[in-house]
């Protein structure tokens, strides 16, 4: 451990900075995946809870809300008996002996109802007579009272309206009920009585329901207010509801739902809950869920403590394999470090690789080689050129006599030509002669006049062999004439628009030259009105310019003056400039092309058009 330690005190050396490196990323990639996953945990642990309870809500508020509206559905008991119909509608006042049986009869038809029914405590009925029928668990002097306490006018909207739960105080039954109440409209067609059916039901069924949620986790609670008031609350008993600190969270729950928030984290009795809250859309009481937030707590502190556990076991393991990986990388890099330093001295020899690699390492020593292998063959390939370019001088030399003689030879049949006065023929002569003499005359560029007197020289001869096929329309701008071009760049141009343009045609032709200064750059133009080529032909040839350089596209026969003029241009003037065709079937063919403006101009000026 000591002898590490020394030998991470070394920055120099790179293998240790490699390492240190290693490490330092692990390091701050597991740091910073901990702090991601620990945020990004707690939030999806609060979730999952706050999903839990939202869940229990809503699962409560249907429970509740079915209970209510099927228990409310026993107000319309009556519909199916006739006799009962006829006696609820009664709207005058009863005698004493018609009183009594349809008192004994209503009853007895309540009675098997609130049999029938375990949840009910009891039902009475007020007609629009304003006598009022219970059952025998009922109390008839409650009914009066428990309306008045209601909302009138959402009876009168034919909503049901559902008390707050009260003790029962009839026979001696001291259990709390609540009270669901309906306006009889269907009695009350004309609005002119009012009659209202009253059913009773045990809270005790409520709290089943609430209990039953809260039961499904130990740690749940279960609140229910209504009107401001606790009246039910799952790890309370019943005589405790009333203290104050159930009475201060009821009180809290009214103003944060007013507010709108769904969630909230409240201390009570000494800890932490989380609740959720949702309101009863039938019976608008508030159905409260909770939870201990020590959960949420211990079960990311957990989640934690596992990837902690797991990220120390992964850098460990990270920190080993850096230290076998960096002896793997750092050995192979000091032997072709060793091997190197003999280069450095002169010696050109390949440098041997023993190991049976194929890393990075193997072919970073693989291009090695080769390097040394292709500076080996450079300094012979130098020594060789050394000994050409002698044997090449005297071979141009050599080359040169050949077009002098002929370019002396066609000076005498001109001679000739003229003293036996043939002028087509002296024509011919002269013109040819003066090609080849332009032809012979050394360096790259001319001026743009010398280039047109070499096309000029070219259509002379043209126009001597077909006479009077074709004329030839020049627009060039005089002041462009000065300007440098590239030597034999119009020239295959303008023979390449006669031998595949004019001469298939058969009958008359116009060829047209034109050069223009479109700012920095010549545009020029050579087009003809000849045959023309198909789609297919023009998309290879332009196919062909977008690889000027490719050896098959050089060495090809096929083409070879367009060929050669674009490589010119891309490789003399830049890549920048181009050659494009454009062609149609017995219509003509125009190619334009694009160069720099070169002017003649002082030695102390740029010849450059910028």
């Amino acid at each position: 451990m000591r002898k590490l330690s020394i030998r991470l005190l070394k920055p120099e050396s790179f293998q240790n900075k490699l390492l240190m490196s290693y490490i330092m990323i692990i390091m701050i990639s597991v740091l910073a995946a901990l702090l991601i996953y620990g945020v990004n945990l707690y939030n999806q642990t609060r979730g999952y809870y706050e999903d839990l309870l939202n869940e229990l809500s809503n699962r409560t508020n249907v429970i509740f809300s079915d209970f209510i509206s099927n228990a409310s559905l026993n107000s319309f008991f009556y519909l199916t008996d006739p006799k009962l119909q006829s006696i609820l509608t009664k709207r005058y006042q009863l005698e004493s002996r018609e009183h009594i049986e349809d008192t004994l009869y209503v009853q007895r038809a309540m009675d098997q109802l609130v049999l029938m029914n375990g949840n009910m405590a009891s039902i009475s009925v007020m007609a629009p007579n304003g006598l009022v029928y219970s059952s025998m668990s009922a109390s008839e002097p409650l009914m009066k009272p428990t309306i008045e306490k209601m909302s009138r006018q959402e009876l009168l909207n034919g909503n049901l309206v559902i008390s707050s739960p009260y003790e029962n105080n009839t026979r001696g039954n001291k259990d709390k009920i609540i009270s669901i109440v309906r306006y009889l409209t269907d009695i009350n067609m004309n609005k002119t009585f009012e009659s209202y059916v009253k059913i009773d039901i045990r809270f005790k069924a409520l709290q089943n329901i609430f209990g039953g949620i809260a039961n499904t986790n130990n740690e749940l609670g279960t609140i229910v207010i209504v009107d401001g008031k606790v009246i039910y609350h799952s790890n309370l008993p019943s005589e405790a509801l009333d203290n104050k600190e159930t009475q201060a969270i009821a009180a809290l729950f009214n103003d944060q739902m007013n507010n709108g928030k769904k969630f909230l984290k409240l201390n009570m009795n000494q800890e932490s809950y989380l609740f959720s809250a949702r309101v009863n859309d039938m019976t608008q009481w508030k159905v409260i869920h909770y939870i201990p937030t020590r959960l949420i707590d211990q079960a990311f502190l957990n989640n934690t403590r596992n990837y902690m556990l797991l990220s120390l076991v992964s850098l460990i393991a990270a920190i080993m394999l850096a230290l076998f990986f960096s002896k793997r990388f750092i050995k192979p890099i000091h032997k072709l470090n060793s091997e190197m330093k003999l280069v450095d001295s002169g010696y050109l020899d390949r440098v041997p690789m023993h190991e049976n690699r194929i890393d990075e390492i193997s072919r970073l020593v693989t291009s090695y080689n080769d390097m040394i292998h292709r500076l080996r063959e450079s300094r012979e390939l130098e020594i060789v050129s050394g000994q050409l370019q002698k044997r090449a001088e005297m071979n141009m030399l050599q080359a040169q006599i050949n077009p002098h003689f002929l370019y002396n030879t066609l000076n005498a049949i001109h001679s000739v030509a003229e003293l036996n006065r043939v002028s087509d023929i002296s024509t011919m002569a002269r013109s040819l002669s003066d090609m080849y003499r332009y032809n012979i005359k050394t360096g790259d560029e001319a001026t743009l006049h010398n280039e047109l007197e070499q096309i000029k020289n070219y259509i002379r001869i043209q126009q001597i062999r077909f006479l009077g096929k074709f004329q030839v329309v020049y627009e060039i701008d005089e002041a462009l004439l000065p300007y440098k071009i590239l030597k034999f760049l119009l020239q295959p141009l303008v023979e390449n628009s006669f031998y595949h343009g004019l001469e298939p045609k058969g009958g008359k032709g116009t060829l047209i030259l034109s050069i223009t200064q479109k700012g920095h750059l010549l545009h020029i133009r050579v087009e003809d009105d000849g045959v023309g080529m198909d789609e297919h032909k023009l998309g290879e040839l332009n196919e062909i310019f977008s690889n000027p350089f490719q050896a098959a596209s050089l060495d090809s026969k096929d083409n070879f003056a367009l060929r050669n003029v674009h490589a010119r241009i891309k490789n003399f003037y830049g890549e920048e400039y181009w050659i494009k065709l454009s062609s149609q079937q017995q219509a003509g063919t125009s190619i334009e092309m694009t160069i720099p403006v070169v002017k003649e101009l002082d030695a102390n000026e740029n010849t450059r058009g910028r």
